[in-house]
């Protein structure tokens, strides 16, 4: 994947800290600590979008991988083989046990990091994590995808870097959106429309802290049409992969169950 497949802004928060990179002929050094959100409805390839920005990571930067409490099942069989080595599923959680910059995806933020939600487990740790993403394992970068922001606890938009981007969002859903980001995405709406041929206008995304449209790259091992049905879905939608408890925990409808722990068989 070419370096200069992604605007400045991306690029800023996948490279390695003090990697250089080009910015409108400037050559400036990679900060490589913030928040990317992934804005668009469903089946509008935000979870694609993310898996590109990681190949990226992947073939342009050391840094380690964390696809966010992804089942097991999708690191096995799922992820491209040139990932595998680099790529965990850790809870965001144990974020402070990360002592590496690594980069993060968190896929359907809206269910685990609800803005309806705060006093959940992980909700907290957005909260108290969200400022100091610099400090955790030297610097860390969290791609989230969301199908609106307002569903998203805003601490994950506070005290950091943001480079947002936008995909397809529903005309019916779009007025739900924040106060302070709605006319963002309606004008990220109208310019995708301007040039998309695709009807859920996957062929584009704009980025709105470079407001600019960006041809939405693709490898070639997420082509459908060349894969495996069943590892294109593992892909597509992982988290359908959970267990039925999983399941449960992530809505709110069970608890999640203890860790054992150690000696607690000699009890």
């Amino acid at each position: 994947m070419k370096r200069d497949v992604f605007p400045p802004s991306i690029v800023n928060l996948l490279l390695s800290e003090g990697q250089r990179f080009t910015d409108r002929g400037r050559v400036r050094q990679a900060l490589a600590s913030g928040v990317i959100p992934i804005v668009g409805s469903a089946r509008s390839a935000k979870t694609t979008a993310a898996y590109c920005m990681i190949e990226y990571v992947i073939q342009h930067t050391d840094r380690p991988v964390i696809l966010e409490s992804f089942p097991d099942v999708v690191l096995k069989e799922g992820i491209p083989k040139h990932w595998r080595g680099r790529v965990t599923n850790t809870p965001f959680n144990d974020i402070a046990l990360v002592d590496e910059p690594a980069v993060w995806l968190v896929d359907d933020t809206g269910t685990s990091f609800n803005s309806r939600d705060s006093m959940s487990s992980n909700s907290k740790t957005l909260a108290k994590v969200a400022g100091v993403l610099s400090h955790f394992g030297g610097g860390m970068t969290v791609i989230f995808t969301s199908q609106l922001l307002s569903g998203v606890d805003v601490s994950f938009m506070r005290y950091t870097t943001l480079a947002p981007i936008i995909r397809f969002i529903d005309p019916n859903v779009i007025g739900q959106e924040r106060r302070e980001w709605i006319g963002q995405a309606k004008h990220a709406q109208h310019e995708l429309r301007s040039v998309c041929q695709d009807p859920m206008c996957r062929d584009y995304f704009f980025s709105l802290s470079d407001n600019l449209l960006v041809k939405s790259p693709f490898p070639a091992w997420l082509d459908k049409t060349k894969i495996d049905p069943r590892t294109a879905d593992l892909l597509s939608r992982p988290m359908r992969y959970h267990t039925a408890q999983k399941k449960a925990e992530m809505i709110g409808q069970a608890k999640p169950k203890k860790k054992k722990q150690k000696g607690d068989d000699d009890q």
